[in-house]
């Protein structure tokens, strides 16, 4: 059963459909991830310069705790950045400075880890623009 021909009307009948299915997708999707990550693209500044505010920002919200801030540009996906923030005790003076970091990225997300510490991940689209 391959994506292109998925319709909404087919039925599973065993494990093995439903794992086919899913197999498709993730192929589609990483051959479409792919295609778009190949593609002349040129740098967006304003987005860049929104990851690096961010970092500077966490970085000086978080000062005098534990946490340590880091930053990536261009990754996974040459579009694509991040900031992560990973600490015991992490603590925010400065809530609304937090809240405009969170609102900067295309996502974000929070959880703790198993070696006590929690891990805050902000994501970037958009790094680049396609030049078409």
């Amino acid at each position: 059963m391959k994506v292109d021909n998925m319709n909404a009307n087919v039925d599973f009948t065993t494990d093995d459909d439903v794992d086919a299915m899913l197999d498709d997708i993730m192929c589609a999707l990483g051959k479409k991830i792919i295609e778009e990550d190949n593609k002349t693209a040129v740098v967006n500044p304003i987005r860049v310069q929104q990851v690096l505010y961010t970092y500077k920002l966490l970085k000086y919200i978080t000062q005098g705790t534990n946490a340590k801030v880091t930053y990536e540009l261009y990754s996974p996906l040459k579009s694509m950045g991040s900031v992560t923030v990973v600490g015991k005790n992490i603590v925010f003076k400065q809530h609304n400075w937090f809240i405009k970091a969170v609102e900067f990225a295309s996502n974000f997300e929070a959880y703790p880890k198993l070696d006590g510490t929690v891990e805050m991940n902000f994501t970037f689209h958009g790094l680049t623009k396609h030049v078409e």
